[in-house]
């Protein structure tokens, strides 16, 4: 397969000092694994790090920098997962507003990619992670309390727009390595009026997939797709394209899923409607790679820079 050029080198890791961290930092080995990262940074941005000085008063010993304290815990948790990992990491622990001073620091250290923790039944709130999805001026990778120890199959949906195109160039990529397979989803429907034509629901139904198949193959020859990757046609029914993805990716057995998406302004809708936000609605053990391009949330980003 010929694939455009992906770099994804820099990550910027969102822990926010709860049981999630666990399962961020141990997927941090799998992932490392799959893409070519050279430098992760681990942030923890707290809102305050001061304590009262009656405290400090009654514990004296609590007197080191709270920064500090949660620095070292951060790199015990971290340092050991590293000892097979050809990449440096670093923390950087800071005090203000959660959505606003993560974003500075992805834009200051030039983030190819940004990982947060997606809760299920964990406590804690988080890093705002939806927000960020919406904001990022770079990929996003949500992770979940649950996933499997290797990342071999995955799951790229495709409407065949520019922003599909981008997770297809990554899944090539990825696919390269040994052990990793692609496979494609491509989410189809009847339109409504078909039975003016004369012809069943599922009569219209396979013409569509047809047209769909037409599609595909035109899409594959429009980005040098030259390795035939498995598609699956999803007839959208009673079922949203969401809960069609989902169920997908679970009866197929998925290690990830790679789906693109836009994200011109800060309330601009994301790929395929707004699937992306439905799919991170729903319940799933299933880490999601939302793949943007690098950025295109600038105008947005830029101005809240200045802030």
């Amino acid at each position: 397969m010929k694939t455009d050029s992906i770099n994804y080198e820099v990550v910027v890791i969102g822990l926010d000092l709860s049981e999630m961290d666990d399962r961020i930092i141990e997927y941090i080995p799998i992932l490392a694994q799959t893409l070519p990262l050279k430098r992760f940074i681990f942030v923890h941005i707290a809102k305050e790090l001061e304590l009262p000085n009656e405290v400090t008063e009654k514990y004296p010993y609590l007197l080191a920098p709270l920064d500090e304290n949660i620095s070292d815990g951060i790199d015990q948790k971290v340092a050991p997962h590293f000892e097979n990992i050809d990449a440096s990491f670093d923390i950087i622990v800071q005090e203000g507003p959660p959505l606003e001073s993560f974003l500075r620091i992805c834009k200051v250290k030039n983030a190819d990619l940004m990982v947060m923790g997606r809760k299920r039944s964990l406590k804690g709130s988080g890093l705002l992670s939806g927000h960020i999805v919406r904001k990022s001026p770079a990929s996003i990778l949500l992770v979940t309390e649950k996933y499997n120890s290797s990342i071999q199959n995955i799951l790229v949906p495709v409407d065949f727009s520019k922003h599909s195109t981008l997770a297809l160039n990554l899944g090539q990529k990825l696919s390269e390595k040994e052990n990793v397979q692609l496979k494609f989803a491509h989410i189809y429907s009847v339109p409504t009026g078909y039975s003016k034509s004369g012809k069943s629901y599922d009569e219209f139904a396979e013409i569509m997939k047809g047209h769909a198949m037409n599609d595909m193959r035109k899409f594959y020859a429009d980005h040098n797709v030259t390795q035939e990757v498995p598609c699956e046609y999803l007839l959208s029914d009673h079922d949203g394209k969401a809960a069609l993805i989902n169920d997908h990716a679970h009866q197929t057995g998925v290690d990830m899923i790679l789906i693109g998406s836009r994200g011109r302004t800060a309330t601009s809708a994301l790929l395929l409607g707004s699937i992306v936000e439905k799919v991170l609605m729903l319940d799933s053990d299933i880490p999601i790679l939302i793949v943007k391009n690098k950025g295109e949330n600038m105008g947005f980003f830029e101005a809240l820079w200045k802030i």
